[in-house]
């Protein structure tokens, strides 16, 4: 009785624990399967943002149309007056800072990339996959690819087509990661299920029934962030609970935020002068108006223009023009570190906004940053040149944004007129 009585239990030992370990194994199927199609959902959305970001970076640092031209023997790829056939800054900073892989084609060729072969050589110059190339270029439209073959190795990759001004689709962008690193992201998160499966099997699937709704949790805030930010919202705010993870996600969490900060600063500056552009500094002097209207308190507002800016175009050429005006920011921006803030107007105008100063305060001020810019030279070209400034100043009395500008813009009219090269109160 005692042999029959072992072997039963020994077969109902089977028949409980094999079922168990059905429904754990089943279980871990089905939770590497999900944590796949979700993995791959997110790095879509991840690589679209990041390709959207990038690109976004690129043309702000690199303004103008793609071209080829000669060079010595060989042929260049410009963008604008750039040749960026060797620009690889931006790409690697990328990379080191996202993980993420970087290629831009020109037509069908490789051009610029972060992948490297087998001699850890940069991969360039290679043709591109035919099927991506029909979808992305022929058709001009962004695409997603689960396995993408590059170099012999499979991509998680996203391309988006590059086009000129004139709407000509003239290459792609990818931003991609290899399969095998995602696919041992999944694995080395699915390990520890695995022994927790094998050593209790009833616990295992309550643990990873508790770690998968986490799972679902962390990849759902992932996302919202992530739409929130592809639709154009730069001040969406990440769950701290997802930037604080010390695993995978934490780190994708933090890079996005990281490149997020890094979109909005790139957006809110003007890309030759690096000072506020108008559409951040109209915000900024909202807050201005706001803060002075709250504390019953008033400021100062300038407007600046270049004299005979056109004439210098004219005479020196616009790469001289341009040169003076960075000149001129760098003037106005080291004036205005404790007095308030400078935008870019607009071409070879400026607005400047004095914080806590009236109007006689900010003119004094204002004839010392003119007298720097007189002093100021510019040697381009082996010519020197100089120029000099007009400003026109308006003090806040409970006026709109806009009339506020009129005032000082009708003043900086009036300074032109009456000579140039002086202050207008």
């Amino acid at each position: 009785m005692k042999k029959n009585h072992g072997k039963i239990g020994q077969i109902m030992q089977v028949l409980c624990t094999l079922p168990l370990l059905v429904l754990g194994c089943v279980i871990l199927l089905m939770t590497y399967w999900q944590s796949a199609k979700l993995l791959r959902q997110e790095i879509q959305n991840e690589l679209k943002t990041a390709n959207y970001m990038l690109c976004s970076t690129f043309n702000s640092m690199y303004p103008g149309d793609y071209s080829l031209s000669q060079k010595g023997e060989g042929l260049s790829l410009q963008k604008g007056r750039i040749d960026i056939t060797t620009e690889y800054d931006l790409f690697d900073s990328f990379k080191e800072m996202t993980g993420y892989e970087v290629a831009l084609y020109y037509e069908d060729t490789l051009i610029l990339s972060t992948i490297q072969d087998k001699q850890e050589q940069r991969l360039v110059g290679i043709g591109a996959n035919a099927r991506v190339m029909e979808d992305v270029v022929s058709s001009a439209t962004p695409a997603f690819y689960d396995k993408v073959l590059i170099n012999r190795s499979e991509y998680y990759a996203y391309y988006a087509p590059l086009s000129n001004m004139d709407g000509s689709i003239v290459g792609m962008l990818m931003v991609g990661r290899p399969c095998a690193q995602v696919i041992e992201v999944i694995t080395n998160n699915l390990y520890p299920f695995l022994a927790v499966i094998i050593l209790f099997l009833l616990l295992s699937s309550l643990l990873i029934f508790l770690y998968t709704r986490r799972f679902h949790q962390v990849i759902d805030k992932l996302q919202s962030f992530l739409k929130e930010v592809s639709g154009g919202n730069l001040n969406a705010v990440l769950s701290p609970s997802v930037t604080r993870r010390n695993d995978e996600f934490g780190v994708i969490g933090r890079s996005v935020v990281s490149m997020q900060d890094s979109l909005r600063h790139m957006l809110e500056l003007d890309a030759l002068t690096r000072l506020f552009n108008r559409h951040f500094g109209n915000r900024k002097l909202a807050q201005v108006i706001q803060k002075n209207e709250e504390a019953g308190t008033c400021f100062a507002l300038a407007i600046g223009d270049i004299d005979f800016f056109k004439k210098v175009n004219d005479t020196y050429g616009h790469d001289a023009g341009d040169v003076i005006l960075q000149n001129v920011a760098n003037v106005l921006r080291d004036s205005m570190l404790t007095n308030g803030f400078v935008v870019r107007w607009g071409g070879e105008e400026f607005l400047l906004v004095f914080d806590k100063m009236n109007m006689y305060q900010a003119a004094d001020e204002l004839e010392k940053i003119l007298d720097k810019v007189r002093a100021m030279e510019t040697v381009y070209e082996e010519q020197t040149i100089k120029v000099t400034m007009t400003f026109g100043i308006a003090e806040s009395h409970g006026q709109s944004q806009n009339e506020l500008i009129k005032e000082a813009d009708e003043k900086l009219y009036h300074g032109k007129q009456g000579g140039r090269n002086r202050v207008v109160v």
